[in-house]
């Protein structure tokens, strides 16, 4: 049962959408669209059509597969949302979600304000999934935790499970801009 309520709240906390997954299955040959999967940062950064970041500091966290560019299901554009995930296991993993729309391209279902940190002089808003009826207290590392800002119309979501909210802000505050 635990196992399927972290699932659950996996989907529910940002993980791209089912339309957006089939649209990661493209072939390669629809990589020239814009969406796909990429091996480097630079790749994703061309196929996304914007400037991306990329973290620095990942705690000793790979990333666990490649670089996924897929659509923004909230806006009906050429918005673009590129996802990297690290991590290879289930108890500790960091996330970094970037999109062009401006603001988030899906929700995340009911999450606690926690507060707010300066993410490379941007403020971000730091929440999670606990605190309210049937989850963990907020005091607890096996909980979800998002950072989510805006930076030169971008919109940005750091996530992680089982980690601290001072190393989620030491994995947002390390992203630099892809070369």
């Amino acid at each position: 049962m635990r196992w399927n309520q972290i699932a659950a709240t996996v989907v529910t906390a940002g993980a791209v959408s089912a339309a957006s997954i089939m649209t990661m299955a493209i072939p390669a040959q629809a990589q020239s669209s814009g969406f796909g999967m990429f091996g480097s940062w630079k790749a994703a950064q061309k196929a996304a059509g914007f400037k991306l970041v990329r973290p620095t500091r990942t705690y000793g966290h790979v990333r666990n597969g490649l670089v996924a560019v897929v659509r923004c299901e909230v806006k009906k554009s050429t918005s673009r949302v590129v996802v990297a995930n690290y991590g290879l296991t289930p108890f500790s993993t960091l996330a970094l979600y970037q999109n062009n729309s401006g603001r988030a391209c899906s929700t995340m279902g009911k999450v606690k304000s926690l507060g707010t940190v300066k993410i490379n002089g941007t403020t971000a808003q730091l929440t999670g999934k606990c605190g309210l009826p049937g989850l963990r207290s907020c005091k607890s590392t096996k909980i979800f935790l998002f950072l989510t800002w805006r930076k030169h119309g971008n919109f940005y979501v750091a996530s992680s499970f089982g980690e601290s909210s001072a190393t989620l802000t030491g994995f947002a505050t390390g992203l630099r801009p892809v070369g």
